[in-house]
């Protein structure tokens, strides 16, 4: 009888695995095509990030509906997949304006404070001549918004080490380095860093934040509360992650809309220093990261080792119709990564890598 039973608990055990892929399996991710959220209509969440909370995933981006004054959306799903439309977590009409002109949203992030309680957003916040370059910051009680726009700020004053030009336009001098595409990341023992393209996007800051999350850890000291990387690199769209007890920073050079080829950087401390790589991507159209930007990097559910690599394929000439490259990869044993294309995949091919 005891054999019986074991045997019965491990067959129980193989048929909820499978029921597991097989949720998993079907339907597929298909990179670059137009992505439907559960109501039909194509997904518009642009430039952004995804946040997991109680075992749902949130996903924020640039809302390009047309006719809609919206900043920032938010979708929900609990597989990845199949996204709802939540609504508008962010207004443009809530945005600051500054010189009679409103001011507008690019890549904004996501996260959780679990001591506050507060979601928060954070976000490049421009202007027509992008010398603007600010971030915006918002929070929110709950992961939908509506969003509670706090403040523009630049993260950090001190620009001794770089040479600003007197005439500069985006007054660096004395507001601080610019503050462009950026991401946001949640160490391991929860303290929070934000990474933004800076010095008109010649060198990349990454700053810790206060216990808030809504501004920069003060006094800020570089090297210990900030520190500048990929000095003169001249890369933008940073999407960081970690990986055993490694960080890791995909990037993409500055060539406007037109697409390039990535690169990755490693650092053993988040403030440096970061050692860059070649480009990671692999197969087709892999020189120009297959005709995409990175914007994020999510670890995949259930698989250690395992992320998903969030690209967009932008459409200069029609931004609403910029499409979504999602493509899987894993780590291999030597903390290296290659992200190949794939024109299907399910969360099975992780394990085929």
């Amino acid at each position: 009888m005891p054999f019986r039973k074991n045997w019965f608990s491990t067959l129980l055990a193989l048929l909820s695995l499978v029921t597991v892929e097989a949720a998993w399996a079907a339907p597929e991710f298909h990179p670059g095509t137009v992505w439907l959220d559960t109501d039909g209509k194509p997904i518009q969440a642009h430039g952004g990030g995804v946040l997991l909370h109680d075992n749902v995933y949130y996903w924020y981006g640039e809302d390009r509906t047309p006719g809609l004054r919206s900043a920032v959306s938010c979708y929900s799903s609990t597989n990845l997949l199949d996204w709802k439309r939540e609504g508008v977590a962010l207004w443009q009409t809530n945005l600051p304006v500054v010189n009679q002109r409103r001011a507008f949203v690019e890549r904004p992030k996501v996260i959780y404070n679990p001591r506050t309680k507060k979601f928060v957003m954070w976000m490049h916040v421009e202007q027509g001549r992008y010398d603007f370059a600010r971030a915006g910051i918002a929070v929110s009680d709950t992961p939908a918004g509506p969003f509670t726009f706090l403040q523009v700020i630049r993260p950090v004053a001190n620009t001794n080490d770089f040479a600003a030009a007197d005439s500069d336009p985006a007054l660096q001098r004395e507001l601080g380095g610019m503050f462009r595409d950026m991401n946001l990341f949640v160490d391991d023992d929860g303290r929070a860093y934000v990474f933004y393209a800076s010095e008109d996007n010649w060198t990349m800051y990454v700053a810790r934040l206060n216990g808030d999350f809504t501004g920069p850890e003060t006094p800020a000291v570089e090297n210990r509360t900030w520190a500048r990387i990929l000095v003169k690199e001249h890369r933008e769209a940073p999407a960081p992650f970690k990986w055993r007890g490694r960080y890791y920073l995909i990037t993409s050079a500055c060539t406007g809309w037109a697409p390039n080829a990535a690169s990755y950087s490693t650092a053993d401390n988040i403030l440096g220093p970061w050692k860059t790589f070649g480009n990671p991507c692999t197969g087709t159209n892999a020189a120009a990261t297959f005709g995409a930007q990175s914007t994020f990097v999510l670890p995949a559910p259930g698989r250690p080792g395992g992320f998903i690599f969030m690209a967009d394929r932008w459409n200069p000439w029609n931004l609403p119709d910029s499409r979504y490259v999602w493509l899987p990869f894993t780590m291999n044993p030597d903390n290296t990564f290659t992200i190949p294309w794939r024109d299907a995949w399910n969360v099975s091919d992780f394990a085929t890598q």
